[in-house]
């Protein structure tokens, strides 16, 4: 049986090279919760992607701080849009 050895710093560049595409699902995830959002007002956003040591991350999310972040939440939580909205 032959040994396999894995180039981690090669692997972990691969994981951190699909950050465009990350970002852009995120931005989808978002887009399409904002077109199933039942409370009138809320808004979902994406956060672009950010490296962390596995690879790298995007997220859609509620946001938070301003109304539309706070409408967004309550959508989220009595209709789970981000959930629905990930296919």
């Amino acid at each position: 049986m032959a040994k396999v050895k894995l180039d981690l710093n090669g692997f972990r560049e691969v994981r951190r090279s699909a950050a465009p595409i990350v970002t852009e699902l995120a931005e989808d995830v978002a887009s399409r919760a904002n077109s199933m959002a039942v409370t009138k007002g809320a808004s979902y956003e994406a956060i672009p992607t950010i490296d962390t040591p596995e690879g790298c991350v995007a997220l859609a999310t509620t946001g938070h701080g301003s109304e539309q972040a706070v409408k967004a939440m309550v959508d989220n939580a009595h209709h789970n849009t981000l959930l629905k909205a990930m296919g």
